[in-house]
């Protein structure tokens, strides 16, 4: 179960305790940071997702901070961070979504772009990291049967509450922790969230989910794409964040869908019923990145870079932003330190 999380920011370690990074390891992680540096970043610092009509969101932004940091070009990462403050809105958050031309064409926030960027610039220092988190506290965090959670955005903390559990980026609040304890609260609740969205496990998590009073349910993506509630592109991202946490609990949940994520069927698949039925068979980086996730907290680190080098030759096969930018998260966070140490029990 998830819902026992230890002290955020000083963690023990289980069977899934990092060894030392290996030099190859290190090295396939900068070299995918920079390989999406050098396709997705105009040399503005804008992130521009390539194959979805060149627009530019807040999420893109913030894994181009991200991965300038994995790359160690401090000069990327400085224009990235400097296009980003563009999309800064007068109450702290970020417009979400911007056009080919740099233009905001919707200034609605994300809070996951929210949230990865305070992160980012709190690693750095290269951006105004405590206003931007504060602002994501104060307007992006809902309260619903006793549990403070993050909400998709402030559009989204009305009844019922529209909460993605992929926005709840565990390593981010981890870190922030450090400087406002709120995080920690907010995280060990998130865990409380994700225990009761998935049967303790029993499912995987959902895209989508909502929160009518102290209800909390799996539902269909609000914009109506999909008819029923899944795992798709967006969950595949919570079994990352599991993974790479400091938190025992949170690596032992993600390690508990290993058994159903390494049939070769549903480690490739685009989507998956939340009980574990292919529902779309497409072949994408990101699903391989989950199962390798999965792996990974699970002690099983061949079948981890097995799945990340599959990954790894799918965009290759088919380049696409969101595959390239989580083939080089997952390995960076996977298989080295570069964005997330755990402090080890004295």
């Amino acid at each position: 179960m998830l819902a026992g999380c230890c002290a955020l920011t000083a963690c023990g370690g289980n069977s899934t305790e990092r060894s030392e990074p290996q030099p190859l390891l290190v090295g396939l992680a900068r070299q995918a940071a920079a390989d999406f540096l050098e396709r997705y970043v105009d040399p503005d610092g804008r992130v521009v997702r390539r194959d979805q009509g060149d627009d530019t969101v807040s999420e893109g932004q913030s894994y181009g901070l991200l991965l300038a940091q994995v790359a160690e070009r401090p000069d990327i990462e400085q224009r990235i961070s400097q296009w980003t403050q563009r999309l800064r809105r007068p109450d702290g958050l970020l417009s979400f979504l911007a056009g080919s031309d740099g233009a905001v064409l919707d200034p609605q926030a994300a809070s996951d772009g929210d949230l990865v960027v305070a992160w980012a610039w709190r690693r750095s220092g290269s951006g105004p990291a405590g206003p931007l988190a504060e602002a994501v506290l104060r307007q992006e965090v809902v309260e619903r049967g006793g549990m403070r959670l993050l909400s998709a955005g402030p559009w989204a903390t009305g009844e019922p509450a529209t909460l993605n559990p992929s926005y709840w980026v565990l390593p981010a609040y981890e870190i922030l922790a450090r400087e406002d304890p709120s995080w920690q609260g907010l995280a060990k609740d998130s865990a409380r969230a994700l225990d009761r969205l998935t049967g303790s496990g029993a499912l995987l998590p959902p895209d989508w989910a909502r929160a009518d009073g102290a209800e909390l349910s799996p539902t269909a993506a609000p914009s109506g794409a999909v008819p029923e509630p899944r795992y798709g592109l967006d969950a595949q991202r919570t079994v990352v964040w599991l993974a790479a946490s400091c938190d025992p609990n949170a690596r032992g949940a993600a390690s508990g869908w290993w058994p159903l994520l390494q049939d070769p069927a549903r480690s490739k698949a685009l989507a998956l019923s939340l009980d574990g039925r292919v529902l779309d068979g497409s072949e994408h980086p990101l699903p391989l990145v989950a199962a390798a996730a999965a792996a990974h907290a699970a002690g099983a680190p061949q079948d981890r870079d097995r799945l990340l080098d599959r990954a790894a030759a799918q965009d290759r096969r088919v380049p696409t932003y969101y595959g390239a930018a989580w083939v080089a998260l997952g390995r960076a966070l996977l298989q080295t330190d570069l964005l997330h140490r755990c402090e080890r029990p004295s």
